[in-house]
């Protein structure tokens, strides 16, 4: 007994050797157009087969298989298991030391050839997987709407070769859906907030577990405005001053995007310390001061402060008005009353200081005399309703009926009312030189 079972194991493992040799040398069942390859995992049976995937359009079968024997000529035979009779029946053979079937449809293929004596046997299961998605917008109103992905692809599956109990495989779809090459989403159905205010394009990707992948896309038609708006001004700036003053004429530039041209509606606030007084005497505040329903609006601010102004643009569709809202992010600021006399001038004629000149901001009023040593009025200057043009015309030119005064110092008393409400008087003396 000891002797038959030492040479029955001596059998047995050169048996073995001699396979693995031979499996080594180059018998295999593969597949070098898959596109991606694991492995079954059987309820029952307790063996291993590669599942091979192939990509492609829905409905095709590109499925193929390559038997290679390890040198020698051998007649291959396929198989192909049959779910619903939970067998193999023929499928082809062939002679060669390789063998390659392709055309494949879904399904567990077996190859059969003898080498050397030895009979060998391979299994491999084929899904030619195909992956359509669609895309499409539902639920859009003013303050969003849903991206809807759908898929639909091959059957993931194969079957236990043992009870031919079929088996699920999750497809484990990945999505991306993206805008102007931008990653919006990595979910199948995301809901965008807020809606862009022009019409976007939007890229939906489905990639599966074997990295097959398909792209369409959909449009979204805004029903959304985007309010937005700029202002300027003609008045030429001043070195000296960094805002502008009062009177100020502001145009304001419509920039808004996918609005009604007749639903704009501009909001222009009181003065900031205004409404913040308003606001501390505990009464209600009414915070706007004008409302103007143009398109391009022009407004002349005839006082000085900060001031806010906010802008809603509406784009009406079947079923919704929806609006926008913007606000400037700084304030339109507009300087303080200010009057101020040059100290000297000197009107010879070279185009350099030649008149005595009043340097003005925001005023309202402004009355401006000059006196000589013996107190006679030699120059006046009044205007209400004052603008910035009018400083030029304020200005005296050293001449007393059309002749150029005597040289020596002078006496000015200016009067004015600025248009932040401030009273401006100053009195002093100024030298005419020649």
């Amino acid at each position: 007994m000891k002797h038959v079972s030492i040479v029955s194991w001596r059998i047995l493992i050169c048996t073995l050797l001699l396979f693995s040799a031979e499996y080594v040398a180059g018998q295999t069942l593969a597949s070098p157009s898959a596109s991606f390859s694991e492995q079954t995992s059987y309820p029952v049976n307790a063996g291993r087969d590669v599942i091979y995937y192939f990509c492609g359009t829905s409905g095709h079968q590109t499925g193929s298989l390559t038997a290679r024997s390890s040198g020698a000529q051998v007649t291959f035979v396929w198989d192909k298991y049959t779910i619903t009779s939970g067998s193999f029946s023929f499928y082809s053979n062939d002679t060669g030391i390789e063998s390659t079937v392709s055309g494949l449809a879904d399904g567990c293929y077996r190859v059969s050839f003898r080498e050397n004596g030895i009979d060998q046997q391979f299994r491999a299961w084929v899904i030619n997987t195909s992956v359509i998605p669609k895309a499409a917008i539902t639920d859009s109103n003013c303050q969003s709407f849903n991206l809807l992905g759908t898929v639909t692809g091959s059957n993931y599956g194969y079957a236990d070769l043992t009870t031919n109990q079929p088996v699920s495989v999750d497809p484990k779809y990945k999505y991306i859906w993206e805008s102007n090459s931008v990653l919006m989403a990595t979910i199948q159905n995301p809901v965008i907030n807020p809606p862009p205010a022009i019409n976007t394009v939007y890229n939906f990707q489905v990639t599966d577990r074997a990295g097959c992948s398909e792209r369409t896309q959909v449009t979204y038609e805004s029903i959304v405005p985007m309010a937005k708006f700029s202002w300027k001004t003609s008045q030429p700036p001043v070195p000296q001053f960094t805002n502008p003053e009062a009177p100020l004429e502001v145009q304001f530039v419509n920039e808004s995007v996918n609005a009604d041209v007749d639903k704009y509606e501009w909001m222009l606030f009181k003065e900031k310390t205004e409404i913040e007084k308003e606001a501390k005497s505990g009464a209600k505040v009414d915070s706007i001061m004008d409302i103007i329903y143009l398109e391009n609006p022009t407004y002349t601010y005839n006082h000085t402060g900060s001031y806010m102004v906010k802008l809603v643009a509406a784009r009406q569709s079947p079923g919704y008005t929806c609006r926008d809202t913007f606000y400037m992010k700084d304030y339109i600021v507009i300087d303080t009353s200010l009057v101020k006399v040059a100290p000297a001038f000197t009107p010879n004629g070279d185009g350099v200081n030649d008149v005595l000149t009043i340097r003005t901001r925001s005023l309202l009023s402004l009355d401006f005399q000059v006196f000589n040593r013996w107190g006679k009025i030699v120059h006046h200057y009044r205007k209400i309703g004052f603008i910035p043009g009018d400083s030029e015309f304020a200005t005296w030119d050293g001449k007393i009926n059309g002749k150029l005064a005597s040289p020596g110092v002078y006496f000015y008393v200016v009067d004015a009312e600025g248009r932040d409400g401030k009273r401006r008087r100053k009195k002093g003396f100024v030298e005419m030189i020649w």
